[in-house]
């Protein structure tokens, strides 16, 4: 990836070289340059548009850059708010100077009026002609976003269940604390797994153990939607057959419920090949200078006590 990057900085800077001497020799010829380009390329000032070359206004479909501007004005109007990218927000209204004084290329996110369903990303190189003149070229790095954005989701989800991963667990937790703390917010942790998962792998193949993961996934997801706390739970899959439950604003008496009706469900469901299925619960609710290990710690040592109580309960700490 980062090889590409280069490469892709490599070729702008050469084309770049010679559209200055273009610039300085020659205006009709540097046009003509601009329009055979690949590259989405704009001559600007701070604060309008002079030209546009011809893939820039095919992408945004128009046929000259007049038509261009009496709609758009100024360039950052056509840039999508992301986190990742630069928007017209970013740096205010002066800036083509401010990302010249910092030598940056930047990062951005459009859509073109033929297809407002489509998003496509580019980096754009800013140069400066003379005085106040600047030229900016824009590189597709759609397919390289894409290829970033398939990469983070195997990161984020498990890929037997699609339930949160333990690395995404991870990395949200903190904020969870960081609210608690911040606005003495409650939320509890459920910790689970199944009850002799061993037994059932052993005997019937982890094909079948996979298939029990997938149902019991489902099971839970279905029920945390019915009891409408979904959208301020998380639910992960914390490493083989335990999974883990943040539940936001929810105490530990009200998530102790929660897990009961959880571990009743799934001792009732008819899993595949009618096999037996049953969870132990711990349950813990954060307190105040809790750290993570602090609160994993404790939910742990109830769940250990679940299993040690036989199994198929709910121990609350």
């Amino acid at each position: 990836m980062q090889d590409t990057n280069i490469a892709i900085v490599a070729i702008l800077i050469s084309i770049i070289i010679v559209l200055l001497y273009l610039f300085k020799k020659n205006r009709n010829s540097f046009k003509s340059f601009l329009d055979i380009q690949t590259n989405i390329l704009v001559l600007t000032t701070d604060t309008k548009i002079i030209y546009m070359n011809k893939a820039g206004l095919e992408f945004f479909g128009f046929n000259n850059t007049k038509g261009f501007i009496e709609q758009y004005s100024t360039l950052p109007n056509l840039f999508i708010e992301d986190d990742t990218c630069f928007s017209k927000h970013s740096v205010g209204k002066k800036w083509l100077t401010n990302i010249y004084k910092k030598n940056r290329q930047i990062k951005v996110k459009l859509k073109t009026p033929l297809d407002k369903n489509l998003e496509y990303y580019f980096y754009i190189q800013l140069s400066k002609l003379k005085r106040n003149y600047y030229l900016l070229s824009f590189t597709n790095i759609t397919r390289l976003e894409s290829d970033k954005d398939i990469i983070r989701k195997l990161a984020d989800y498990d890929a037997l269940t699609n339930i949160y991963s333990r690395v995404k667990f991870n990395e949200i937790f903190p904020l969870y604390m960081e609210r608690s703390d911040r606005f003495d917010e409650t939320f509890s942790i459920i910790l689970f797994d199944i009850d002799h998962f061993k037994l059932i792998n052993d005997t019937q193949g982890h094909n079948i153990g996979d298939r029990i993961l997938i149902e019991l996934t489902s099971i839970v997801k279905q029920r945390l939607k019915e009891l409408k706390i979904r959208r301020t739970t998380l639910f992960s899959r914390w490493g083989g057959e335990e999974f883990v439950i943040l539940a936001q604003f929810l105490t530990k008496d009200e998530a102790f419920k929660i897990a009961n009706i959880l571990r009743k469900d799934i001792s009732q469901y008819p899993f595949t090949k009618d096999i037996k299925v049953t969870c132990s619960f711990g349950v813990t609710q954060a307190k105040p200078k809790d750290t993570q290990v602090d609160i994993f710690h404790r939910v742990d040592k109830a769940l250990y006590k679940a299993k040690e109580g036989g199994r198929n309960q709910v121990v609350m700490k």
